[in-house]
């Protein structure tokens, strides 16, 4: 994924995607022999923009192919830049043209977002519709993924754990570098009135071990959710910093690992670095009964981005 992470380096700008085919606002160029496909996607993960060089403020998205059972991630995508209409939540089906990336990601695709069309969402009362389209892509932990990675290139997975994961929250008031800076505090020709992107000052981890993986070390990896970022804004401006902690606490650590819940982590990893895989989003759906049938449909959903 390429992304910023508060406190590290976003590996952004060294994406090889052209941000002319990307963009919202110009026609898409001639592909020549590279082959535009229509993807028909589940929208199950957005992270919190990048700001590079080459492609401004943009959005890594990832999501499960609706026509067969396997991961594609798209980028860059301008979401605070496109239109309304165009725009996606989590677990929206969207169809959208797009390029095999040359990034050697074997998932990674450039869209064009003009095409983008959001079809149908996929609502928490329909737990097990999502569940059917992410358990066939299931790995049995982050170890497991990260051979995988070794072996195929594998660069985005869902796993679960045996045990709830210790939340790390860090400090973290370092402000933009220079060249950053410029891009965030230009305005936005398609949208006037867009704020400048907030650099959140901490940084969410969990902190586990895998079940049996008997070499396992541990893993502590960065929340890169686009959604932990905004329940902090929204929750500091409600309850002030202390209190938005208090409650990002309790929902990342009680209430999306509470027993009642069948919780997996989605992960990806980053352009840069291959093996840095980090916490793209949380998958919370109430577990299902033994005894068959629906799962309970009253799944609370994050705070959309704003």
């Amino acid at each position: 994924m390429s992304i910023v992470v508060p406190g590290g380096q976003p590996p952004g700008d060294d994406e090889t995607s052209t941000a002319r085919w990307a963009s919202p606002s110009r026609p898409s160029p001639i592909l020549g022999a590279v082959r535009n496909e229509t993807l028909k996607i589940l929208v199950t993960v957005k992270a919190y923009p990048a700001i590079g060089k080459k492609h401004g403020e943009a959005v890594c998205v990832a999501g499960i192919d609706m026509e067969q059972p396997r991961w594609i991630r798209l980028f860059p995508v301008p979401f605070r830049d496109m239109p309304f209409d165009r725009r996606f939540r989590k677990f929206d089906v969207i169809e959208v043209d797009a390029r095999k990336a040359s990034d050697p990601r074997p998932e990674s695709y450039q869209p064009n977002v003009d095409s983008t069309t959001v079809l149908d969402n996929i609502p928490p009362r329909r737990a097990d519709d999502r569940r059917r389209l992410i358990d066939p892509l299931m790995q049995p932990s982050m170890c497991a993924i990260r051979r995988q990675q070794v072996a195929t290139g594998t660069s985005l997975g869902v796993f679960r754990l045996a045990a709830p994961p210790e939340l790390v929250i860090t400090e973290d008031r370092s402000a933009w570098d220079p060249d950053k800076q410029l891009i965030v505090d230009q305005p936005s020709m398609l949208m006037p009135g867009k704020k400048g992107l907030e650099k959140v000052p901490y940084r969410f981890s969990y902190r586990y071990g895998c079940a049996g993986e008997p070499s396992c070390r541990g893993h502590e990896q960065s929340i890169v959710d686009w959604e932990i970022a905004e329940a902090f804004r929204s929750w500091r401006d409600a309850y002030g910093e202390a209190g938005a902690l208090d409650r990002i606490r309790t929902k990342w650590t009680d209430q999306v690992w509470a027993p009642d819940r069948y919780t997996a982590l989605f992960t990806g990893n980053q352009f840069k670095n291959p093996d840095g895989f980090l916490i793209l989003g949380v998958f919370w759906p109430p577990r299902p009964p033994t005894g068959g049938g629906s799962p309970d449909p009253a799944q609370g959903e994050l705070l959309p981005p704003r």
